[in-house]
């Protein structure tokens, strides 16, 4: 009997990640970062301003267990919180200017990474990885909706 597709993928994805989070962790066990703190950093490189529910949506955790992440960012100084002018009682996450140097290292060294991934991969190969891929973010944006 055939596996589901859907699960088959939930299942490569899954696996995917816990490797990729094993060796990044590996590959960064001198910075003293987390793999979900280095989420946060990413995503405040894109978008300079979120507030904690927003990270929690995009990292599907809970506000509790991403307030934890924060603290640990704010203590170490690279992220701030910045109280709302319209509305106190909202608190926006901004990033320190330690982070922008911060994230670059870490941008720089996560292309390197996948980069040394793939070194032993021909070109066909490589581009196949890619397809896989950009076709699969299509469809997940395609069903947004």
């Amino acid at each position: 009997m055939k596996k589901n597709p859907g699960a088959e993928i939930a299942s490569l994805i899954k696996e995917i990640n816990a490797v990729m989070n094993y060796r990044l962790r590996e590959a960064f066990k001198d910075s003293q970062l987390t793999p979900p703190q280095m989420m946060v950093i990413f995503m405040l490189a894109e978008e300079t301003q979120l507030k904690v529910s927003d990270i929690s949506k995009k990292m599907s955790l809970a506000n509790s267990t991403v307030s934890g992440i924060l603290d640990r960012l704010e203590s170490q100084g690279y992220i701030k919180r910045v109280r709302s002018n319209a509305d106190k009682r909202v608190v926006y996450i901004e990033p320190a200017e330690q982070l922008n140097d911060l994230h670059a290292f870490y941008h720089q060294t996560v292309a390197n990474f996948l980069a040394n991934i793939v070194e032993g991969a021909d070109e066909k190969q490589v581009n196949k990885m890619v397809d896989g891929l950009q076709t699969l973010r299509d469809f997940l944006k395609n069903d947004e909706g």
